[in-house]
């Protein structure tokens, strides 16, 4: 499962992030495997996502947030 799927009110534990070309800028921003994510607010069709990461607020667009994989639970 990847952030773009996740539901308000959960807490999810990052496994891994794709290889990309945002990998290096994601990590700068403290999206790191091992970290808590929650959802905090979506877009309506298909628009940004805020996320909760350390406490911080993270911005992303949904292909931003497909390359995020979360642990199963």
């Amino acid at each position: 499962m990847t952030a773009a799927r996740l539901n308000n009110n959960t807490v999810h534990e990052i496994a891994s992030i794709t290889n990309s070309n945002l990998l290096v800028r994601m990590m700068e921003m403290g999206v790191l495997p091992g970290k808590k994510i929650s959802l905090l607010k979506k877009a309506p069709f298909n628009g940004p996502m805020a996320f909760i990461i350390d406490g911080n607020i993270l911005a992303l667009r949904i292909e931003e947030a497909d390359l995020i994989h979360l642990k199963a639970e």
